[in-house]
């Protein structure tokens, strides 16, 4: 996978190195993390963040090294984090998002020096914006030998997981993935630009719709927008289960996914916004679903 860099990208990522805190050796680092990707990643390089945005959030749908966070402290929303709470811990380093705080970077760089991982690309491909987070923040804390390696595993593991579905039944399995909408039967559905999606196709499976690219690598449908699935395809849904507001329609029993019991539920953690971790987590336990 090529990984595309802009002179305004190279810019900001060496401005932001330059304000980089200098630790002393063997002194901890006080970072925050104010977005769930960034918090996995931190966790996946062996950071231990001593603040977390929607900490309990992350705890339930993300659910990756949970045990590094038993020191970290909620600092509010991951839209609007708690400046107040972001003083009080007075930290070394700030890692976040660029769709989520872009316009607030001016702020929280005024508390510590602050990362913006880009996970909004021009391009929109999101799951090369994933690798490219992950080599920012391996960048930003200094670890860009473990980010480089964690990436690596990520590649080997998925081309392992792709070489047994080759070789299996689901292999060129048609499948969409979807996630319900509370209190309303609708679902977002992930387009072929999402992480989640490119995830399922490189582990060997086909997308049971063509849908185009969106920016944030989904769209909204109802219903009848899975009238389009034939009994064939598989409906991976992120959620314990169906929800009343999708069985309950008359629609819902009549779709030819539901009468060829089609729909895959994967219960939680399923997170398709986050990093390798995550990604993986959803691909391996979603195929143990289908294969039991």
């Amino acid at each position: 996978m090529v990984i595309r860099q802009t002179r305004r990208g190279f810019l900001c990522g060496a401005l932001s190195l330059l304000a980089a805190p200098r630790l002393h050796a063997g002194e901890p680092r006080r970072l925050v993390t104010l977005e769930w990707l960034a918090t996995e990643i931190a966790l996946l390089l062996g950071e231990h963040p001593v603040g977390v945005a929607d900490l309990d959030g992350y705890r339930r749908w993300v659910s990756v090294d949970n045990d590094g966070l038993a020191g970290a402290v909620d600092v509010g929303g991951r839209q609007q984090p708690s400046m107040e709470a972001l003083n009080r811990l007075r930290p070394d380093l700030i890692l976040s998002s660029t769709l989520r705080h872009r316009a607030l970077e001016q702020r929280l760089s005024e508390v510590a020096p602050t990362k913006l991982l880009d996970d909004e690309p021009q391009d929109g491909d999101l799951l090369t914006a994933v690798y490219t987070a992950t080599k920012a923040a391996g960048e930003a804390l200094g670890r860009s030998e473990a980010a480089d390696a964690l990436l690596a595993d990520f590649d080997t593991k998925l081309a392992d997981i792709a070489t047994d579905i080759a070789g299996s039944k689901l292999g060129g399995q048609a499948v969409i993935v979807a996630q319900p909408l509370p209190g309303v039967p609708r679902l977002r559905i992930f387009t072929s630009n999402s992480a989640v999606m490119q995830i399922f196709v490189r582990a060997g499976f086909t997308a049971a719709l063509d849908l185009p690219a969106e920016p944030f690598g989904f769209s909204t449908i109802g219903l009848e927008g899975l009238a389009a699935l034939d009994g064939k395809s598989k409906l991976i849904l992120l959620a314990e289960e169906a929800p009343a507001e999708l069985e309950n329609s008359a629609l819902w029993p009549m779709l030819p996914v539901v009468v060829s019991g089609g729909v895959v539920p994967v219960g939680l953690p399923s997170w398709p916004f986050g990093g390798p971790a995550s990604l993986l987590g959803l691909a391996t336990n979603t195929i143990a679903k289908m294969q039991a």
